[in-house]
């Protein structure tokens, strides 16, 4: 099951395919399978930033939870497994739902089912949509106030133009008395970087190739995933990490009926 994003899936590709350098959004990472192998990226021994950031939730979750108080709405911007979500929930006072948002909508389903059956005195709504346009918060999750939860430095797979978009629309979304804890990762060592995107067992790889895998089911979208090579590195200039779908020879792109 996955989300039919409004626009069509081929006019992206085409849009992004016909820009120098071509671009594919991020959001087409995550089917049920890029869910899965990303979930694998967290625990390899190079990626050190979901045990980094998890240990500083775990220090801030008593000061975070003075601050956002009593009957929250938890609303987590592409929850994935929502494994970091539990230290928050269980630091939290009564919180009153928690709203997973997420892109992949089998991976949510499973991953809600099992918050609920941990959870039991917390409301789970579980939300499938593409947080990288406008989105909705279900009216049935309760709370007294709305806390946006974007861990992961997530935030870092947006533009600097889109990033303000972002921000938009989460203020909208959090109302006068809302709250945002986003997860912001700081520039390392390149090695370290470098690492952390190309690890040994090539899972980020794997990731990184199964996005033309998604593609393809979708209707008027063709890679020939097989000319495609993962490719990752520190972009000095840039300060960011940037991953790439490098073309092994010449090959043939269809996206919304256009060749590229």
């Amino acid at each position: 099951m996955q989300v039919d994003l409004e626009g069509g899936v081929a006019a992206d590709v085409a849009k992004g395919l016909g820009q120098r350098p071509r671009v594919l959004p991020a959001k087409y990472f995550y089917d049920r399978r890029g869910s899965e192998l990303f979930e694998e990226i967290c625990a390899t021994p190079e990626y050190y930033v979901t045990r980094t950031e998890t240990r500083l939730l775990r220090d801030v979750a008593p000061q975070l939870a003075k601050h956002v108080g009593p009957r929250a709405r938890l609303v987590e911007l592409g929850s994935g497994s929502s494994t970091k979500t539990r230290i928050v929930l269980d630091a939290l006072v009564k919180p009153a739902s928690y709203v997973p948002v997420d892109i992949s909508a089998d991976f949510l389903s499973d991953a809600a089912e099992r918050l609920a059956l941990e959870y039991p005195e917390i409301q789970v709504v579980p939300h499938v949509a593409d947080f990288t346009r406008r989105f909705s918060i279900p009216d049935s999750a309760a709370g007294d106030r709305t806390v946006v939860f974007f861990p992961g430095s997530s935030i870092g797979n947006f533009t600097p133009v889109g990033i303000p978009s972002l921000l938009r629309r989460v203020r909208d979304k959090m109302g006068s008395n809302g709250q945002f804890v986003v997860g912001i990762d700081l520039v390392k060592d390149a090695a370290i970087l470098n690492a952390a995107y190309n690890d040994e067992a090539g899972v980020t790889a794997a990731f990184n190739v199964n996005m033309l895998v998604h593609l393809n089911r979708y209707d008027d979208v063709k890679f020939v995933v097989d000319d495609f090579e993962h490719r990752s590195f520190f972009n000095v200039d840039e300060s960011r990490i940037e991953m790439h779908l490098v073309a092994r020879n010449d090959t043939v792109v269809l996206a919304g009926g256009e060749q590229f």
